[in-house]
């Protein structure tokens, strides 16, 4: 329960502090930069799948790759929890 209480002000905290810099933004700019980070991830997938250097019969260090770009912006993925 104490856990339970901890983690949820955690949450609220963070929560805030997001909420106070999104608002710090000017609204115009919030697609632009999501389309933006969404384009650089779908050029870096691209990349990955062209990378002969990554080739195995089961495609392992490929779909590893992808899996770490995903992560590296933070899009989480149950399928390969560490």
């Amino acid at each position: 329960m104490e856990q339970d209480l901890s983690k949820a002000m955690y949450e609220n905290a963070i929560g805030m502090l997001v909420m106070n810099y999104i608002e710090s933004l000017e609204p115009a700019k919030l697609p632009a930069l999501a389309e933006s980070s969404a384009l650089m991830l779908i050029a870096e997938i691209k990349a990955i799948l062209d990378d002969d250097s990554l080739e195995d019969t089961t495609c392992f260090y490929r779909i590893d790759a992808l899996v770490d770009a995903f992560y590296a912006r933070n899009v989480q993925t149950p399928r390969h929890d560490w």
